[in-house]
């Protein structure tokens, strides 16, 4: 059975109901298959998103690309992300965007706060100073279209804080086009320990974000568009890791 159809005043009245107002700056994780068969196609959700959170909004999607490990060049404007959806590669394509530098972790910006955060530039893209450590400090949230908790990549701030036994840290260099010119950089993450290969599950801090009353969610079809702010979900996942830092591995 074909998905029901999705309007853009479907989607703009579904945000405002999990709390995105005018002026907020958003972490957006999308799985958008499940939502519905957007009238005028996925672009509808980047201009329903826009809408709500006005020109002074920021909106940041991951834009992840893996393939500098491997020793691939990197270049922020033309490196496509990969294994983030449909959505991502929308904001990251759009005229407007900017991109972190961190070739492995990008982040893809629209709005008032894009240029500042694109600007930002350290080791780990996960590091105090970095662009999702910014998003902290303006009080961005983060909202699921249509993807679920699983998906939600600022849990890797706080595994990084909480130094969690199952990943170490590792080193890549390879080249990056950065002030006009291809350079070689080192840049680093903090990397699943292969022996250990963990098996990750993000969903105790959904349950415990609802157990808090911090997590709001409006059913959308056959799937489900939520939020909280990233502080309440970074605080939520702070206290899982220290209650048992093995908490989030199925595998353990």
């Amino acid at each position: 059975m074909p998905l029901p159809h999705i309007a853009q005043s479907q989607v703009e009245d579904a945000l405002r109901g999990v709390g995105v107002a005018e002026g907020d700056g958003l972490l957006v994780h999308a799985a958008l298959q499940l939502l519905g068969q957007p009238v005028g196609g996925p672009e509808m959700y980047l201009h329903a998103l826009l809408a709500v959170i006005g020109p002074e909004g920021t909106l940041a999607v991951p834009a992840f690309n893996f393939g500098f490990a491997r020793g691939a060049d990197y270049d922020p404007a033309t490196t496509p992300s990969q294994g983030m959806g449909v959505f991502s590669e929308l904001v990251r394509q759009h005229p407007d965007a900017r991109r972190t530098t961190h070739p492995m972790q990008s982040l893809a910006l629209l709005g008032a706060r894009a240029e500042e955060m694109a600007a930002l530039d350290t080791p780990s893209a996960f590091d105090d100073g970095s662009a999702f450590d910014r998003m902290l400090v303006h009080d961005f949230k983060l909202l699921l279209l249509g993807a679920d908790v699983e998906a939600a990549s600022i849990l890797h701030y706080s595994e990084q804080r909480a130094n969690v036994p199952y990943r170490h840290w590792k080193e890549f260099t390879a080249r990056v086009l950065r002030d006009g010119g291809w350079q070689t950089c080192t840049y680093r993450m903090f990397v699943r320990d292969e022996k250990i290969d963990p098996k990750l599950v993000a969903k105790p801090i959904q349950v415990e974000l609802e157990q808090r009353g911090q997590w709001r969610a409006q059913k959308v079809n056959f799937g489900e568009i939520a939020a909280c702010t990233l502080h309440e979900y970074v605080a939520a996942t702070d206290a899982l890791l220290m209650t048992d830092p093995w908490v989030f591995v199925a595998n353990r």
